[in-house]
Order: C-alpha cells, then sequence, then structure tokens
C-alpha cells in the first residue's frame, strides 16, 4: 500500500479508527504477535502481556518501560472490544488491556479488570482532570480505568459561507436544522453517532434511549434529512465537499481537520470546529490491568507499562504523529496552540471537554440502527 493511500484510509470512514491502527501494521511499526491462545514459548515470561489494538505496539509508547526493564511487553491483538470481550471470558488473561471507556461496566461485571494503584503510577498526576474523573474509570469505588487517548465528533463549518456560525454563541447540534442551508451539508453515515447527536440536541440521554426517546431523535432526524447532500463512512470525501463548498458544514471526527487543510490549499476558504453549546461526543480509551497479573507476578510491571504509555514522550509522538489527543498535559507542551486548534485538539483540554459526552455503549442499538435505515429511506 502507498502511503498516499493508507493516509486516505487513515483519515475516513473507509476504515474505524483502531482499524487505522491495525494496517500500520503494513508500515513495520508492528512486533511479532503473542498467539492469543496462550503464552508463547518465545515469549519473554518476565514481561507483561498488553491485550490491545495493533499499532500500541510502536516503540514511542514503551519507550520507558523499556528503559525501565530492558525489554518491552509482550503483545497481543483483538480487532474490536467484542472480539477481546469474547476471548476474555473464553479464558484468555492477559496482564493488561486497551479497552474504551464504554466498556467498563461490561467487564467489570464479567471480572476482567483488577484495581488500579494510582499511587504506583508517577505520571498520573499529570492527567487532566477530565480524564483522572472519567465516568466509568472507577468500579466499585476502585479505579480501574486510566485514560490514555481521545478524540471528538462535531461539526466542522465552512463560516465564510456561513458566517454566523462563527460566534460560540450560535454553535449547536442544532444548526443541522438550519433551512437556509438545505441541501448544502453533510453527515456520517453511522446509525449511533446520528442518535447520538440527535439525543444530545434534543437533551435526552442518548447512550439509554426507549421506544419514546428514539422516536423522538427518529423525528428529529427526519427534520434534518433534507439538509444533506451527503451521508457518509467517508472523512476524505467531507473534507473535500468543504473545501469545494459544496458542503457548508458537516459532521466529523477531528482528524477531518488536516484533510480540509490540504484540499483546501491556496484557497480563501475559513472554517471552524463546532463546540456544540449541548456538548460534543467524545470517544476515550486507556488502560486496564486483569487480574491474572497478580496471580503471575506482574501486578507491578503492569502498572509500569501502564506509567510508560501515560508518559509526556508518548503523549507527544500520540498527538503529532496519530492526531489523537493524549492525557497527560505534559504532553501537549513545546506545541503549537494554533495547530492543535487546527486539528480539533486544544492544550487546555479540561475546558475545551468541559461540557462533552462520553461514547457509552448505546441501549436498544438494533432499533437504532433499523430507525436510522428507515430515515435514510423516507420510510
Amino acid at each position: 500500500m502507498e502511503t498516499n493511500e493508507f493516509r486516505d484510509l487513515l483519515f475516513s470512514g473507509k476504515i474505524t479508527r483502531r482499524e487505522a491502527k491495525r494496517l500500520m501494521a503494513s508500515f513495520g511499526v508492528m512486533s511479532a504477535m503473542v498467539p492469543i491462545a496462550g503464552r508463547s514459548a518465545r515469549a519473554d515470561t518476565e514481561q507483561p502481556v498488553l491485550f490491545t489494538w495493533a499499532g500500541y505496539d510502536s516503540p514511542e509508547f514503551a519507550a520507558q518501560y523499556v528503559a525501565e526493564n530492558g525489554a518491552p511487553p509482550n503483545y497481543t491483538f483483538f480487532s474490536n472490544q467484542e472480539e477481546a470481550f469474547n476471548k476474555m471470558r473464553g479464558g484468555y488473561s492477559p496482564d493488561l488491556m486497551f479497552p474504551c471507556i464504554e466498556s467498563m461496566q461490561l467487564w467489570h461485571d464479567a471480572g476482567l479488570l483488577a484495581p488500579i494503584d494510582t499511587s504506583m503510577l508517577t505520571h498520573w498526576p499529570d492527567l487532566f482532570d477530565v480524564f483522572r474523573d472519567i465516568p466509568g474509570g472507577m468500579m466499585g469505588g476502585e479505579q480501574v480505568f486510566a485514560a490514555d487517548d481521545w478524540g471528538q465528533t462535531s461539526i466542522v463549518v465552512r463560516t465564510d459561507l456561513a458566517p454566523e456560525y462563527a460566534d460560540p454563541a450560535n454553535q449547536s447540534w442544532n444548526a443541522l436544522q438550519d433551512e437556509k442551508y438545505e441541501g448544502r451539508m453533510s453527515v456520517v453515515d453511522s446509525s449511533s453517532d446520528m442518535a447520538s447527536i440527535a439525543g444530545v440536541a434534543l437533551g435526552i440521554d442518548a447512550f439509554n434511549m426507549g421506544d419514546a426517546q428514539i422516536a423522538e431523535v427518529r423525528e428529529w432526524l427526519v427534520r434534518q434529512m433534507p439538509n444533506n447532500r451527503i451521508v457518509t463512512h467517508s472523512m476524505t470525501e467531507v473534507a473535500q465537499s468543504l473545501a469545494a463548498g459544496e458542503v457548508i458544514m458537516g459532521v466529523a471526527w477531528n482528524s477531518v481537520l488536516t484533510q480540509l487543510k490540504d484540499a483546501a490549499a491556496g484557497s480563501d476558504a475559513q472554517w471552524v470546529w463546532m463546540v456544540p453549546k449541548e456538548g460534543a461526543i467524545t470517544w476515550c480509551c486507556g488502560l486496564t490491568i486483569h487480574p491474572a497479573s497478580k496471580e503471575r507476578g506482574l501486578y507491578e510491571k503492569a502498572h509500569e507499562v501502564i506509567d510508560s504509555y501515560l508518559s509526556p514522550e508518548s503523549g507527544r509522538f500520540e498527538i503529532t504523529e496519530w492526531l489523537a489527543g493524549h492525557s497527560n498535559r505534559k504532553s501537549y507542551e513545546g506545541l503549537d496552540e494554533e495547530w492543535l486548534l487546527s486539528v480539533g485538539l486544544a492544550k487546555d483540554v479540561d475546558t475545551f471537554l468541559a461540557n462533552t459526552h462520553f461514547s457509552q455503549p448505546m441501549a436498544n442499538s438494533d432499533k437504532v440502527a433499523v430507525m436510522w435505515e428507515e430515515v435514510q429511506a423516507g420510510i
């Protein structure tokens, strides 16, 4: 695969955020995999096993750990959290895992999480408050999740074409209902994203909707649908359409901003990444510890792995190379604020995320998916 092809996939909806990390393997960043059926005879049994998304074995993440222990952790990989959960329920027991916050209740209830002793993490005091206190990070009064990276879904708007939305007071999910721009918007072809957006705009719990709330969301989406020129998985298409002025505002991930900058190079186009007054939608992933680590005598080393991933050096790599946010405030030191804002990030993360909605499992997801298909079909 050519680098430009990878770049296109990385910032498009043709692959998920985590599938993009998997493709990094083709560029030589993925270590030899340890078979997930058990520990390999070739594995260094003195090092803990980290069960994670491919790409998180990049050496920059474990540099601090390697400096302290002389070798990296052992890595095994999953393609999605459902796969990881099912394999662990089936008996596979790594020492650490790298899930996202929406999995915490399920994994905790299944007995897959050991408490994290934050006093053993030298970088814990440097984490932004919003991540130390993230909902779902504590279970049963114990810390079970160490937030590592994050990103957002919001609206990009061409402010030279819709100048009223340059004013933060006008930045709202309900801008997607503005009939003045009928046929000039784009939304993502994702039932969970669109239901979340509508739910947040309506002021209801988007992640725990019953039939009545789903009906309200359907009505909101039906009213919004005529405004769309594009319903797409591809952030590349969104960026190009915004740059050309075919689309005036579009739902997007913050990583689309780099593509938009490239697509609009040499033009007079101006845009802003909205901070909706109802709150943007934020994903967050991080590290957890499996109870089996204690039985193997690797509980302390598991903390050392977490501490390495939380280091400012690890965070700076992730911000600058993957364009994902990081939980450690020191990761942003020396980075240009204007550049951070251009990719949907900021140095003052606590303020930036003060009004966010962290992704959670969506209740009645099957009904929501059917509803979204019917809305698009005009049923």
